[in-house]
């Protein structure tokens, strides 16, 4: 247990300094020892002097790193008679800092004791001290917009993304940002000649208070414009074409970036080429002054119709990995897409293929397929047969997918030598949310999935059930002037129930295990459940929840601690947590962060290995 406390308090320690990273950042000693705990200290240099600085909290962080005084403190190459000229330009580059905070009346003095000759290897101190004074808030802001009524109708979300609002501080930085961000959030909405006519802050610097005004000519809405497609040798225009999100129906459509962005999406999910880029034609509209429309260039890049691949791999969960797949993306020439493969695992064996229909105007795509699989994991040997259609969308980060599946498989467990053959007809709905700054490697944003399913019995279905699941992972990026800059904090929760009289009958796909690198580390793979006749088999419950942090230790690499708990069960009143705690490396590869943790799991009393490629979404 005292192995078990040690990982909680650290975990718990680490997460409580990535919750006040800020604070931290003015504390140089408690930064080391940040990271120091993470493995990552970096090579002691000598100090050229020491800097000690008073000032407002705020300010501390930014003096350290942007002034000529803050970055030479260990700097090789240092000359002591410097030092004189990096004070007298630090008296210029702290008020500057001060007054983009809103400190317009700073005082700032700056100070060196010389070295005690008495002391050996002693050196310079260098005192900042700052006097803010009040510093200034923002006390009014007005928008003005010339333009049409489409135009007007923006203003509500010109002033929700205005960056300083009433009652803000006053940064001058920022008030130029903003600035760019309005006339820019038009362009986007198709004012793609918006100019500001009129701007003025007015500072009252003896009560502290900013009064802001803009006004900006929002001029004509441009509509979207002709369509030209560059790239295209196998596939017809028609695929292109049919994916574009505004109608061409001779109507203008009013120019919007995001839905650009969601054609763009669309072509670059819909399985035909391996780039997209979607370019308005700005040049144009730049050198035509009568131009009321954005011309639209599409690049694409194609794949082949026809594709044989091998993938070979390793994971702590699945063993050795072997895949052999044929692709065709014109199948019978009707633009259907055809994904087959051979997949072999140390667990598990399988025999895949399914047919996708091109992506339609309305936005949504058919699909039909097949899997055969063999299963061998916790003493349960699962053969199975899926047969499925369903009929899905794919938005920039919304996918929707309506299926009608029918599962049928046989199972067998150590103390029991007879076959337990299952079947159901599935109905089922997923939907998925991603909204992370990467699909390959997130370190910012979230992810929700969710999925219902049920069947009735006598429907070719043996047990009638119901079946709820959903899962979700945020990701927190550190605040890039604390002392955990660079670094990342990932939550994860996912639960799940099935609603019958019992498990029996019902295929095991639609029950619940848990355990292993993606789920809860420090246990075998699906190694928590329930137990039956010598192997561990899915429950109708499950709970788990995960916390990590990663912290960089040197270009590409990252250090992390995390805690995980949950467990699967077949009923609520028997599911009882479990916990694993470890600390693990993770490198940016091409294909995702490649992860390999090292987690002791409480209720096994082991250490265990855990090696994966990617998160699961």
């Amino acid at each position: 247990m005292a192995v078990v406390r040690w990982h909680a308090i650290r975990a718990a320690t680490l997460i409580g300094l990535a919750l006040q990273g800020p604070a931290l950042a003015a504390d140089a000693p408690i930064r080391d020892s940040v990271r120091s705990i993470l493995g990552g200290t970096r090579p002691e240099r000598p100090v050229n002097y020491r800097l000690e600085i008073e000032a407002p909290e705020v300010l501390v962080a930014a003096i350290r790193n942007r002034t000529l005084l803050g970055r030479w403190v260990s700097e090789a190459g240092f000359q002591v008679d410097q030092l004189p000229v990096f004070v007298e330009l630090g008296q210029q580059e702290v008020e500057a800092i001060a007054r983009d905070a809103g400190y317009f009346s700073v005082r700032v003095e700056i100070e060196i004791e010389p070295v005690d000759e008495a002391v050996p290897g002693s050196v310079p101190v260098v005192r900042i001290a700052v006097d803010g004074g009040a510093r200034t808030t923002v006390a009014a802001f007005s928008l003005s917009i010339d333009g049409d009524a489409a135009a007007q109708a923006l203003r509500g979300l010109l002033i929700e993304r205005w960056p300083q609002p009433e009652g803000s501080f006053f940064r001058p930085s920022e008030w130029d940002q903003g600035k760019r961000l309005m006339l820019e959030l038009l362009r986007q909405k198709g004012f793609v000649r918006a100019r500001l006519v009129a701007s003025e802050a007015r500072v009252d610097v003896q009560s502290t208070a900013a009064s802001l005004a803009l006004r900006i000519d929002a001029g004509q809405r441009f509509a979207f414009g002709p369509l030209e497609v560059r790239g295209l040798e196998r596939y017809d225009r028609s695929i292109v074409e049919s994916l574009r999100t505004w109608s061409d129906d001779g109507e203008p459509h009013p120019y919007d970036l995001d839905e650009l962005l969601r054609f763009q999406a669309r072509l670059a999910s819909a399985g035909y080429f391996n780039s997209v880029d979607v370019l308005p034609d700005f040049v144009a509209v730049a050198e035509d002054p009568q131009l009321s429309v954005v011309p639209i260039t599409v690049v694409v890049r194609e794949r082949r119709r026809q594709r044989a691949n091998i993938g070979i791999g390793y994971s702590t969960d699945d063993g050795p990995r072997l895949l052999f797949g044929y692709e065709h993306r014109d199948l019978f020439g009707k633009d259907l897409q055809l994904d087959s493969g051979l997949l072999w695992q140390g667990n598990r064996h399988r025999v895949f293929a399914s047919v996708r229909t091109p992506e339609t105007p309305e936005g949504y795509f058919d699909q039909v397929g097949a899997r055969l699989e063999r299963l061998d994991v916790q003493n349960e040997l699962t053969d199975r047969l899926t047969l499925f259609v369903g009929r899905g969308t794919r938005d920039i980060d919304i996918d929707h997918f309506v299926s009608l599946q029918y599962q049928t498989e046989a199972r067998t467990v150590p103390l029991d030598p007879a076959t337990d053959n299952r079947q159901a007809l599935t109905p089922g709905y997923s939907w998925t949310l991603r909204r992370v700054d990467s699909p390959v490697d997130p370190r910012d944003g979230y992810t929700v999935s969710a999925q219902v399913s049920g069947a009735l019995r006598g429907l070719l279905t043996d047990r009638s059930f119901g079946r709820l699941w959903g899962r979700a992972m945020r990701f927190w990026k550190m605040p890039s002037e604390s002392a955990l800059a660079g670094g990342v904090l990932v939550g994860l929760v996912e639960a799940g129930e099935v609603y019958a009289a019992g498990k029996e009958d019902i295929p095991s796909e639609n029950l619940f295990r848990t355990g292993g690198s993606q789920t809860i580390r420090g246990y075998r793979f699906l190694s928590l459940g329930v137990e039956e006749a010598g192997a561990i088999v899915g429950g109708r419950v499950l709970a788990l929840a995960s916390l990590e942090y990663q912290h960089p230790v040197s270009p590409g690499w990252y250090g992390a601690v995390f805690v995980d708990g949950g467990n699967a069960a077949d009923r609520w009143r028997d599911w009882d947590a479990v916990y694993g705690y470890g600390v693990g490396v993770r490198w940016r590869s091409p294909v995702g962060p490649l992860s390999i943790d090292l987690a002791y799991g409480e209720a096994s009393r082991d250490l265990r290995l855990h090696l994966s490629v990617g998160y699961s979404f």
